[in-house]
């Protein structure tokens, strides 16, 4: 039997296009100046988060419009040093962090970290100058990483998880680390949908079987014969890679097969798809 995983109906009080030419608008208004986020906000409709939920980032809805994604030397120029200070301090009282990173600030920042690179040097010397604590080395986080959370959270709700779910505490990551990542969540689901329903062995290097054989392979054959019973079983390993247990779980609808008991229902509730005995 073949699983269709689908992702549910996109339902949305605003479209991409009615975004993009609401920032046309206000672009055509400003007769061909860089358009920063800080000045759509003064004359556009839609705030930073519609449009983050959307593409991710202010330079992704620049980029999609062809328009430009950083101001020019002149331009440049008529930005203080003090101004840039003061706004990274405002994007650390925003997050409530003491630490602001070069990524954090693209997002929430007014000027872009190139020009603030070219004016101090380097992000380092920009952060010090402001008086925030060095970032240091930030481990990158893979993409198999940020699908094993999303199928966590999906067993876990026993739906698909909400923008509103990945702010309520219980995920490891952020809906930003998403945003930076895939451009958006209504993205990160889909490239998660792909991974899912795609053909290529997983990432853990498990074999992507289909889920009759593997269901064959951890049925045991009991042979009854008077007084002796006979079990016999195909060794196969123990771990399924995340694509198989997320289909299974996904086709009993993320309860126990013999109980019925769900996690989106009990917190405390694990479900396993590996038992050869219920």
């Amino acid at each position: 039997m073949k699983l269709d995983f689908k992702l549910n109906d996109y339902k949305q009080g605003v479209t991409d296009e009615e975004l993009l030419a609401d920032v046309k608008r206000v672009s055509d208004e400003q007769s061909g100046k860089y358009l920063s986020y800080n000045e759509y906000k003064k004359h556009g409709k839609y705030t930073d988060t519609t449009f983050r939920s959307h593409f991710g980032t202010w330079i992704n809805v620049l980029q999609t419009l062809g328009l430009r994604t950083k101001r020019n030397a002149e331009e440049f120029k008529r930005i203080s040093t003090d101004a840039m200070i003061e706004d990274v301090k405002r994007v650390a009282a925003l997050l409530n962090k003491s630490v602001v990173t070069r990524e954090e600030y693209r997002i929430h920042g007014k000027y872009s970290p190139p020009s603030i690179q070219d004016r101090f040097g380097n992000w380092a010397n920009f952060i010090e100058a402001a008086g925030i604590k060095s970032t240091g080395f930030v481990k990158k986080i893979d993409d198999y990483e940020l699908f094993k959370e999303i199928e966590r959270l999906w067993i876990f709700f026993g739906r698909q998880p909400t923008t509103t779910d990945m702010k309520s505490g219980i995920s490891k990551y952020s809906v930003d680390t998403y945003a930076r990542r895939f451009g958006g969540w209504r993205n990160s689901l889909s490239a998660f949908v792909d991974f899912v329903n795609s053909e290529e062995a997983s990432d853990d290097n498990l074999p992507n079987e289909p889920i009759e054989e593997i269901q064959e392979q951890f049925s045991p054959i009991i042979q009854v014969a008077n007084s002796s019973v006979e079990l016999t079983k195909k060794r196969t390993p123990r771990n399924i890679n995340l694509k198989l247990r997320f289909l299974v779980l996904q086709r009993d609808n993320f309860k126990c097969c013999a109980c019925g008991a769900s996690p989106a229902k009990n917190h405390g509730i694990e479900l396993h798809i590996d038992h050869v005995v219920p």
